[in-house]
């Protein structure tokens, strides 16, 4: 009886996300299909028994050809995806890595049976496609979504009904590591507690000047849930994200690998460090990552802030999650950033557009934006101009909400584990 169950909720967990694309029109019609013409073969030939009122099982023929043909094709496309510059990677190439790794997923479910690794798999091919691919857009509930994004989240809801419910975590410590509020702060900055849109836009934005606010974030759900470990894993502990590794991302031992979420924050996030879980591992940072468009559920625990509506209706939001000691070296953004602290307590050094020259950029373009000098500790007999640059200094905490102008420089780092939420905007 349990057995016949389970097989009728993975059933209809497959139905689901076939549901995404009622219209296989969607997947077929695309550029990057019809433009190949080996493409739209072997997409055509197992696009169409998806769609068939006779579902395929494990036993068919067809399911187990269809999957070794998309298989050998996902690997074809994802092969180009690496080769070359990254910013050369054809759009179309990975709008096809985004169909073949939703295509992938429904015939790997259905041969397994959607058995528990089987839908773990399918999260981190999401996953994947999402970090690799391109947005394909459908409708689910009436509502305009990303193919992938929601593919996962269906998963991962499966996956919360069918596998062993982990031991819980202790929640995240505000104040651990963290001195007292006020007792060694230091702020060069304007503190405003919730400024008018107007204020903002005529003493701020509009004059590309710094500023803490206070009273913006409050109301957000993010506050209360996300430093419990045991809400962030519940609904993305399965999910894969880029992390990087080493000191800062201008240093030489500076690299980047895929993790499970939980693993992240389970050795990362809520153990001490000089635990046996932190020795010998490098410093990782989940750093500038998409994680909102990634995992919906957490999207819905922030608000953009008002003041960005006024001048950009589609801000870039950023997540930055870590322990303590991770940095982001001195660099420069060309856009406007509310820089939002919802856990933790992290340092800002900042400096102006103007003294970019004193400052000692890098000469490669990739680190253009990165200053060689190291912003706590400045070696003014390498860097002599440095004597002549002020800096502002400002420590952020749970609540605030730092605006760093465009060109401003600025260096971050955590004083104690670590969430915050970066709008970038114009």
């Amino acid at each position: 009886m349990a057995r016949n169950y389970k097989y009728l909720a993975m059933n209809n967990c497959i139905k689901e996300i076939i549901s995404l694309c009622s219209l296989k029109s969607l997947l077929l019609n695309s550029d990057c299909v019809k433009e190949n013409k080996l493409y739209h073969i072997v997409l055509s030939n197992a696009v169409e028994p998806l769609f068939s009122d006779e579902l395929l099982t494990k036993e068919s023929k067809t399911c187990l050809k269809n999957l070794t043909k998309i298989g050998l094709l996902y690997d074809t496309v994802y092969c180009r995806l690496h080769t070359g510059q990254w910013n050369e990677v054809e759009q179309t190439e990975r709008e096809m890595f985004t169909i073949l790794s939703y295509i992938r997923i429904l015939y790997a479910l259905i041969i397994c049976e959607a058995s528990e690794e089987s839908i773990k798999d399918g999260i981190y091919l999401a996953d994947l496609g999402l970090m690799l691919g391109a947005t394909v857009t459908t409708r689910h509930n009436n509502v305009e979504t990303d193919l992938l994004s929601t593919t996962a989240t269906i998963l991962t809801e499966q996956l919360s009904k069918t596998s062993i419910t982990q031991p819980p975590l202790k929640r995240i410590k505000l104040d651990k590591h963290i001195h007292e509020e006020g007792s060694n702060d230091i702020n060069t900055l304007p503190v405003l507690e919730s400024p008018s849109l107007e204020c903002f836009g005529m003493h701020y934005y509009d004059k590309q000047q710094p500023a803490l606010f206070k009273g913006i974030i409050d109301d957000w759900p993010a506050m209360e849930r996300w430093h419990d470990p045991n809400y962030l894993l519940s609904v993305a502990g399965e999910r894969t994200v880029p992390i990087e590794l080493g000191s800062q991302y201008s240093s030489d031992d500076w690299s980047q690998k895929l993790m499970k979420f939980r693993e992240f924050v389970e050795q990362n996030i809520c153990d001490n460090p000089g635990t046996s879980a932190t020795i010998g591992h490098p410093a990782a940072y989940l750093a500038q990552h998409d994680l909102f468009d990634q995992i919906p559920a957490l999207r819905r625990d922030i608000v953009v802030p008002d003041y960005i509506g006024r001048t950009d209706i589609s801000p870039r939001i950023k997540a930055w999650l870590g322990p303590e000691g991770t940095i982001s070296p001195l660099h420069t953004d060309p856009c406007h950033n509310l820089l939002c602290q919802v856990f933790g307590a992290k340092t800002v050094i900042l400096a102006r557009p103007e003294d970019t020259d004193k400052l000692y950029p890098h000469d490669h373009f990739v680190l253009h934006n990165t200053s060689q000098v190291d912003a706590r500790r400045p070696d003014y007999e390498k860097f002599p101009l440095m004597r002549e640059v002020s800096f502002h200094r400002v420590t952020l905490r749970r609540g605030d909400v730092l605006y760093i102008p465009p060109k401003w420089w600025h260096y971050v780092e955590s004083l104690s584990p670590s969430f915050s939420v970066s709008f970038w905007f114009e």
